[in-house]
């Protein structure tokens, strides 16, 4: 006889990105982030097969939860091959890719796998434009 009780949590799967305090979004959860411009952003742009894209969803996981952006940095996660319409509205050619924006402008934008110390000073800086 089969268990009643079950686990609360499931294993990742192969190819799982981690978020942590990364919020996935869609297209219509992203707009209305976007309009409602409470604080700056960061959108990852990645794709499941994609090795350096895991690196990244960790280090903006890691960025996420540390105070010098907890709260004041939003950190969202766009699958491109979910949402092929944003990958090419972004301009997307090279995965990951990273947009910084913040009250309708794009202020930075980061093409490839920077090292933690490259990104965290582009976020810093990122931050004094906001």
């Amino acid at each position: 006889a089969k268990s009643a009780r079950r686990a609360t949590t499931k294993p990742a799967r192969a190819g799982t990105i981690r978020c942590g305090a990364v919020q996935k979004m869609n297209a219509e959860e992203l707009e209305i982030a976007m309009a409602n411009r409470d604080r700056p952003m960061v959108i990852d742009f990645y794709a499941t097969w994609c090795g350096p894209c895991k690196l990244a969803s960790e280090m903006c996981g890691k960025f996420a939860s540390q105070t010098e952006f907890k709260d004041k940095v939003k950190f969202v996660k766009i699958d491109t091959e979910k949402y092929v319409e944003l990958s090419s509205k972004w301009k997307v050619e090279g995965l990951p890719t990273f947009v910084l924006f913040h009250k309708g402008k794009v202020l930075d934008r980061i093409e490839g796998l920077p090292t933690e110390q490259q990104m965290k000073d582009r976020l810093l800086y990122f931050l004094q434009q906001v």
